[in-house]
């Protein structure tokens, strides 16, 4: 309440308000140094982090380059012991044929030519082809169980028999053609090998 010639009758409400101003502003400059220092202190562990981070890469860093050079030579040494099995294993498969028709022809040395005589034997890979004259149906299949009964043969087969060229009528010559079919490596590693065969002999 007050009079006509304006004389405030109640001083405390405008103190009250200063006093509320005054708070307000001492709250927020409260509010603004802990954030300013909550951002500072943040700021000072993230580069003590960085610097901690940055020691810890320049040590494992140092690690790494002392031990660069015996890695590197663990590394020659098994690509180069690798390369060797390759080769070892290129070089078993392709001296299995070899080995196969060393066995066929110790195996034909040993057989009597009376009943059988061969006339012609042809290898490829690990088929062989064998091209003979015989007198006697029981002793050509006889012969070729014989020849089927060899280590690494899978598959053996009589086929084409006819009279043997040059007979005469009165001779019972006949021809045949046996085949057999030698146990070799799988299908894929067969053609690896074939083909580094193949690129060896272009070089």
């Amino acid at each position: 309440m007050t009079f006509a010639h304006g004389f405030n009758l109640l001083p405390h409400r405008q103190r009250d308000a200063r006093l509320a101003r005054r708070r307000r502003y001492v709250e927020w400059t409260s509010a603004t140094l802990c954030g300013c220092t909550a951002v500072a202190l943040l700021m000072v562990w993230q580069a003590f982090e960085r610097v901690r981070i940055d020691r810890q890469r320049a040590a494992i860093e140092q690690r790494l380059a002392v031990l660069a050079p015996p890695l590197a030579e663990h590394t020659r040494l098994v690509g180069e012991a690798r390369e060797e099995r390759l080769r070892n294993e290129r070089a078993a498969t392709l001296s299995e044929p070899l080995m196969h028709l060393l066995d066929l022809l110790d195996a034909l040395g040993r057989e009597s030519s009376e009943a059988v005589a061969v006339r012609q034997l042809r290898q490829r890979g690990w088929d062989t082809e064998l091209l003979a004259a015989s007198s006697d149906h029981a002793a050509s299949a006889a012969w070729l169980n014989r020849l089927a009964a060899l280590k690494g043969v899978k598959d053996s087969d009589l086929s084409d028999m006819r009279r043997a060229t040059g007979a005469t009528e009165a001779s019972s010559a006949f021809e045949i053609k046996a085949h057999l079919k030698w146990d070799g490596p799988p299908e894929k590693k067969r053609a690896q090998a074939e083909a580094h065969q193949n690129t060896r002999g272009k070089q």
